[in-house]
């Protein structure tokens, strides 16, 4: 495939002819329409729903605050007025809901059509035009108030005069490219390479908008530094990677970079899960895995019935879906696979690490020698039901529709095995992750739950009775970018969590001197990236590791203003 090879740093520019189409699509003319107003809240049962509740309690304050005249949630519907370009200065507009008026088909040159991404912005710390952007990437969720990362979007953006940029990834919250999309338009529109791109638009505007040049040997160039945990910390690594003439520095937080590479074992994932949930309390392991083979066994032995079996499970009989009839069904849903999805969501926030975390209190449900294993199982779904919905609002049974994403043949066990999600936040979820982030997972004998070896064709078969006709290419991604291979790759930050189930997927360690990595024994999944910052109650680790980043990235900085003034 022809490229076009230009070099900045130490990173040659490597195109496809794709991603050149891109940058010739990014005009100079002014095309955003700005808009006002707050969000609607996204509820559902998975950690990134967990997230969302966050949202709920932001909106009622926000509410409160402005003495309660109108309602947040109506807002994004009454005030979604064309503002004047100078919203991006304009600090009465910081981390309010602004759109930007985003290409529908990045990757098709022909295609004029539009739609509106929103994105959040923070002008209060920026010094002007030659200081830096710091654009905190969204991922598979709705973006909410108050804004992600505020370690970034004010610790970090006061260290360095920084503007901050949030914009929202595609097909998620209120960012919809279209409404009811078939498949074949999801194939084409639904995509990391098109999250990319709105990414590289977007930062260009902005940049244009608020002064900065687009010459780096001006004193008017503003490096980007892009930020993201998790799916998101992939895209910014990425961002990097790919683009390293328009973003400047990546900081890459629990990216699985190896799991979307396909270069991690499948048993991987929740054998660190077990061996965390070991360390946080010693003999959960065991406990855990006695308990579900005996509930299993019970389960098979003594019930026939769905509706009885779910009633000394703690479900809510009435929220199963139609196709799970039998007790193997029941089985393989509920305590096959629903159990690590809840134990892989307890692992992502086992931070800090304590006896009132979600994860050891799980162990201790399972530890207790005085409760039979299906009351134990009761118990431990009766937990999850407190950290979703909080414990005076807990609901007397769990509901299991909450765990099923929409559309056609939807199941609990689902593509991503760490859990979709509810509703449509779900379904475009697990698109993705039958489409292009393969997720191999399985339950090896060394694990705490049930084994259960990974299976690609069952992974191939789900895939397409859920999304008929789109194809199931785990190797597309890398094959086409090359991110397997980082040794020319330049001024990405790695941080992991070590006690993170995803740190087995992540970049832990380099032999190249242009890249780093921080590795925090006590953090979890994107701990260092957090929605509570300053917090007294972080560990050294993690404040250590904000200092270590704050110098690395001003470094690089420095080492970009040298480069550039030479």
């Amino acid at each position: 495939m022809p490229s076009n090879n230009s070099g900045y740093g130490s990173v040659a520019v490597n195109r496809s002819a794709d991603e050149e189409k891109l940058l010739k699509m990014i005009a100079p003319e002014d095309n955003s329409v700005d808009h006002e107003g707050q969000h609607r809240p996204a509820l559902g049962i998975t950690s990134r729903v967990i997230l969302s509740v966050l949202c709920v309690v932001a909106c009622v304050a926000l509410f409160i605050q402005d003495g309660g005249e109108e309602s947040s949630i109506t807002m994004s519907a009454k005030h979604k007025h064309k503002h004047h370009k100078n919203v991006l200065l304009n600090k009465h507009h910081d981390r309010q809901e602004l759109y930007y008026e985003q290409v529908l088909d990045n990757m098709d040159p022909s295609n004029d059509e539009t739609y509106s991404q929103r994105y959040y912005k923070v002008s209060e710390y920026w010094k002007g035009p030659g200081n830096p952007i710091l654009v905190i990437i969204g991922g598979e969720g709705v973006l909410f108030l108050p804004m992600l990362y505020p370690w970034v979007n004010t610790g970090l953006a006061k260290e360095f005069g920084a503007f901050v940029l949030s914009p929202e990834h595609r097909f998620y919250g209120e960012s919809q490219p279209l409404h009811n999309a078939t498949n074949e338009e999801l194939v084409q529109l639904a995509t990391p390479d098109q999250a990319l791109a709105d990414a590289i638009n977007l930062i260009q505007h902005v940049r244009k908008d608020i002064g900065c040049s687009l010459d780096k040997s001006s004193k008017d160039y503003c490096p980007v530094i892009t930020f993201g945990g998790s799916y998101p910390g992939f895209l910014s690594a990425l961002l990097r990677f790919r683009f390293p003439d328009i973003i400047d520095i990546s900081y890459a937080a629990s990216a699985p970079l190896d799991l979307y590479a396909q270069n991690v074992a499948p048993q991987a994932y929740f054998d660190k899960v077990s061996e965390v949930a070991d360390i946080a309390s010693p003999g959960c392991e065991a406990a855990v895995r006695d308990t579900l083979l005996d509930a299993r066994d019970e389960l098979t032995t003594y019930y026939t019935s769905v509706k009885e079996a779910a009633e000394v499970t703690g479900f809510c009989a009435k929220t199963f879906p139609d196709y799970m009839e039998t007790i193997e069904e029941f089985i393989s849903e509920t305590i096959t696979y629903l159990v690590p999805a809840v134990f892989a969501d307890f692992n992502m926030f086992y931070y800090p690490p304590g006896p009132k975390t979600a994860l050891e209190r799980a162990c201790q449900i399972f530890q207790d020698p005085i409760h039979a294993p299906l009351k134990k199982i009761s118990l431990f779904y009766d937990l999850r039901g407190e950290v979703n919905h909080g414990l005076d609002h807990k609901p007397k049974c769990f509901d299991l529709s909450l765990e099923l994403p929409s559309g056609p043949n939807a199941t609990i066990r689902s593509a991503d095995s760490s859990g979709s999600g509810a509703g449509f936040i779900g379904e475009i979820w697990e698109f993705q992750c039958c489409k292009d982030l393969i997720v191999r997972a399985s339950y090896s004998e060394q694990s705490m739950f049930i084994p259960r070896p990974y299976s690609p064709e069952w992974h191939r078969e789900h895939c397409e009775a859920r999304f008929e006709g789109v194809p199931f290419q785990p190797y597309r991604m890398v094959r086409e970018w090359g991110y397997d291979d980082l040794s020319q790759a330049s001024r990405i930050l790695f941080t992991n969590g070590l006690r993170d189930g995803w740190s087995t997927s992540s970049i832990l360690s380099t032999d190249n001197p242009n890249l780093a990595v921080i590795n925090l024994p006590n953090g979890a999944h994107h701990s260092d990236l957090s929605m509570h910052w300053p917090n007294p109650a972080d560990t050294d680790d993690i404040v250590e590791g904000h200092k270590q980043a704050t110098v690395i990235l001003q470094g690089w900085l420095d080492d970009i203003k040298a480069e550039n003034s030479s």
